[in-house]
């Protein structure tokens, strides 16, 4: 509100009438969001032992695990050999045996379950290739007359057949287990990119847990003369209270206008992205299942008896992704900012919001709602046991350096003293909570613009630092791929886990991005950080062109 500082206001929260008059432009706000697909392991088939072929960590069927589940049909097949003495090719019998039981065989689709099987006579007739074709020169060659032949004492004595047989299921179910072990073990191995991204080095020559060390432009593989043009550009955009670039883990230029290095910036919507950080963390420990947990699971003593019943199914992942249903509560075309102003209002924050009715079918559309990375971090708060600063301290910011012994920790209230809000400017690191003890998910944080780029360059490297995965990679990667959609027009490729994606100059970027232009930008193919933040009162986000206009035109090496 006018003359007053909103630690949370975050009614643009970085979307609609922010960057959006800069970056997007105005858009319908509601569309259709799409879920990712899992690839299966196995082929959903009853009947028999139909398989999918393993793969390797780059996607690609491993030999060994080929071999074993050919070797396991191969035994099964011979182990349903139908009578003493009888011929059989072999190879029929292994597609024999991944067809159904009991009736006719599938019509002749071009995609079967199994092992590839034969269609006709000759012998050398064409293969049918599986749900996934095997790599070239791995299937049986149809050119030699394989056969399977009962031993001519099996009949003689039926407990031995018998005994026989189950050796033989034995084996299979061995080699079974040895796929496994076989599949598990390459994809270990396998250095794969979710853990590190196209333009990211697979070593590091320093981690700068203790601090940035700093170095020439031209060392870092930066244009000099470009990148000196920027102390001409900055002067076009003076709401600057920062600019940060690190190009290969170096700081290759540090600018303030408003403090030092030492100084806390305030946050605003940047810091929806540690609290997804936090949601990533309590995966990795165990202290939530995973992304598909509702919001009655987890949030069950918050839930008021009126609650929508749609909103208590809400899963984890909807929060994550701006698709709950949620109605939009910032200033963008269709949101009402006047939602989080009467939730500031509210004397308990998460019963408050779960009271509400939602405005759309979960997962159906996007809606830019700081209600749902509220409840985000209720859930860190509630599923470990401790408070979000506190799970953010020991699992999150003390890794990465960044201290934070002594936040201040306000309550959040709509009308703060001035003392409460000079108490806040002057903190070097600041959390507020609500009423209950929550600290805000959505906005509020502060920290120094070093320590906002060490988040960046967490997730640049795939959520790995100094040798630890604090993040767990997969989820870094699900982070910055889109999961949902904000409307076409916006300027923006996609929307992960409360982080933005975009096309810079053709480099695809992410960001974590706050209200009044407090940007934190990754560039995986440059392996580039960019922090900027600026005094949020003038609410202008022109100075995130910068980046476009200078600093990637300087990464020239």
């Amino acid at each position: 509100m006018p003359g007053r500082r909103c630690w949370a206001l975050e009614g643009a929260g970085s979307y609609g009438a922010g960057l959006a008059a800069f970056r997007r432009g105005e858009g319908e706000r509601v569309v259709e969001v799409g879920r990712p697909k899992r690839p299966l392991r196995r082929s959903g088939a009853k009947s028999g032992p139909a398989w999918n072929w393993p793969a390797s960590g780059n996607g690609v069927a491993c030999c060994p695990c080929r071999l074993l589940v050919i070797g396991a049909q191969l035994a099964l097949a011979h182990a349903q050999a139908p009578r003493p003495g009888e011929v059989v090719p072999l190879l029929e019998a292994v597609g024999q045996a991944a067809e159904p039981h009991g009736g006719d065989r599938p019509s002749s689709s071009p995609r079967q379950h199994g092992l590839p099987r034969r269609t006709g006579r000759p012998p050398r007739t064409s293969w049918v290739p599986t749900a996934k074709t095997p790599a070239r020169g791995t299937s049986p060659s149809p050119r030699w007359p394989v056969v399977a032949r009962r031993h001519p004492h099996a009949a003689a004595s039926p407990t031995a057949g018998a005994r026989g047989r189950r050796w033989r299921l034995l084996l299979v179910v061995v080699l079974a287990c040895l796929v496994a072990a076989a599949c598990t073990s390459q994809q270990r191995e396998q250095p794969t990119g979710t853990s590190r991204p196209a333009g990211v080095p697979a070593q590091r020559d320093y981690w700068p847990t203790s601090g940035w060390r700093t170095a020439p432009a031209a060392e870092a593989g930066m244009d000099p003369k470009v990148l000196a043009v920027l102390d001409t550009n900055v002067a076009y955009h003076p709401q600057l209270h920062s600019l940060l670039v690190v190009r290969h883990g170096y700081l290759v230029y540090e600018r303030y206008w408003n403090g030092d290095a030492g100084t806390g910036q305030e946050a605003f919507s940047v810091t929806k992205s540690f609290t997804s950080a936090l949601v990533g963390i309590a995966l990795r420990d165990h202290k939530l299942k995973g992304l598909d947990q509702t919001v009655g699971e987890l949030l069950a003593p918050h839930l008021p008896p009126t609650a929508d019943r749609r909103l208590v199914k809400v899963t984890v992942r909807q929060l994550l992704t701006m698709s709950s249903g949620l109605a939009a509560d910032d200033a963008s075309p269709g949101g009402d900012p006047g939602l989080t102003v009467r939730l500031r209002q509210s004397r308990d924050w998460v019963r408050h919001i779960l009271g509400q009715k939602l405005a759309t079918r979960p997962g159906a559309t996007f809606a830019y709602s700081n209600a749902s990375s509220h409840l985000l971090s209720a859930i860190v708060a509630d599923a470990t046991g401790r408070s979000t600063l506190a799970f953010a301290r020991a699992k999150l910011f003390t890794p990465l350096g960044i201290h934070s012994e002594h936040a201040f920790q306000p309550v959040e209230v709509a009308d703060p003293t001035r003392a409460l809000e000079q108490a806040y400017e002057q903190a070097a690191v600041a959390w507020p909570t609500d009423p209950q003890g929550y600290h805000t998910g959505f906005g509020g944080l502060k920290l120094a613009a070093r320590d906002l780029a060490k988040l960046g360059y967490l997730y640049l490297n795939g959520g790995r630092w100094d040798g630890v995965q604090v993040v767990p990679a997969g989820y870094v990667r699900a982070s910055t791929q889109p999961q949902s959609h904000p409307p076409p027009g916006s300027g923006f490729d996609g929307y992960g886990y409360q982080w933005w994606l975009a096309s810079e100059h053709g480099h695809p970027s992410f960001l974590a991005m706050g209200f009044g232009g407090q940007v934190v930008q990754v560039i995986p193919d440059l392996d580039l950080v960019v922090v900027i933040t600026t005094d949020a009162a003038n609410q202008r986000y022109d100075a995130q062109s910068l980046v476009g206009e200078t600093i990637i035109p300087a990464s020239t090496g």
